[in-house]
């Protein structure tokens, strides 16, 4: 699981969703407000050995046209 926080006064303050007790081990990791690297980011080419999708573009509006029309049936 993944949470963000941020810097006061030299402590990382985590959200109260959080929930990890006292002396758990984290790893901080600064990050910007946009990623100008999307390579970086972790699902980034989650889909590219998917021969079945063709065009990425193409897929996605089939995608988003098929979930819409299912959020309209229920």
């Amino acid at each position: 699981m993944t949470y963000r926080g941020i810097i006061s006064k030299g402590v990382v303050v985590l959200p109260d969703e959080a929930g990890l007790p006292d002396g758990t081990l984290v790893e901080v990791k600064p990050v910007t407000e946009s990623s100008d690297n999307l390579g970086e980011l972790p699902a980034f080419g989650i889909w590219r050995d998917r021969s079945d999708l063709g065009d990425s573009a193409e897929a996605s509006l089939k995608l988003r046209e098929s979930l819409e029309c299912r959020d309209k049936h229920e």
